[in-house]
């Protein structure tokens, strides 16, 4: 186990007996990265995001005497339960068209060196275009490849965490990796053309 799985089990142990610090620190631990899986399940809804956050967090607090204490991991706990809650909450949800992605438009540093300047854009735009590729793929397949190298689950916690078997969270990585890859000629494109720039 590691120390960040031990200190967080000593938090939830803490919660368990009450302790509203130990809360506190679970919470503000987790909230950002919660919130950021969650909106990779339900894009364009934050407001259903943050809402099944806290229902996440009153519940944690109001049954915390039910509480198991043999938690194997209470990140993986967290991410399970949100992602329950949110599909929970999109069921109840009206359908519509979801809104086209919010890519980082941050723009480039600006330098009196024309080639810096178009090094800069350049990748900027490769930036772009990956989120838009990765935000382009089916929600599964995004959800695996966002627990899997962002957040660094093993496969056997991904399947437990979509509820799925291991051979369909390969599966859904694979899939991603293929579009991935299929479109990496653009990629590689712009970076041979900020190459050819600089001579």
């Amino acid at each position: 186990m590691t120390k960040m799985q031990n200190d967080d089990l000593r938090l939830w142990l803490l919660l368990k007996q009450g302790d509203e610090d130990a809360f506190a620190l679970l919470f503000d631990k987790y909230h950002t990265t919660l919130y950021n899986y969650g909106i990779k399940l339900s894009p364009g809804k934050p407001y259903l995001v943050e809402d099944a956050i806290q229902d996440l967090f009153i519940d944690l607090w109001r049954l915390r005497g039910s509480l198991t204490e043999e938690v194997e991991s209470v990140k993986f706990y967290l991410y399970r339960s949100l992602r329950r809650k949110i599909h929970q909450a999109l069921k109840k949800e009206p359908f519509s068209d979801l809104p086209d992605a919010d890519f980082d438009k941050t723009p480039f540093t600006q330098t009196s060196h024309e080639f810096m300047l178009i090094r800069e854009e350049t990748l900027h735009l490769q930036k772009e275009r990956l989120g838009e590729l990765i935000h382009r793929l089916p929600e599964r397949q995004l959800e695996a490849l966002t627990l899997k190298y962002f957040e660094n689950f093993s496969t056997e916690e991904i399947a437990r965490i979509m509820e799925v078997n291991e051979k369909s969270v390969r599966n859904f990585l694979y899939k991603a990796l293929v579009t991935l890859r299929a479109n990496r000629h653009w990629l590689v494109f712009s970076a041979l053309l900020v190459a050819d720039l600089a001579y």
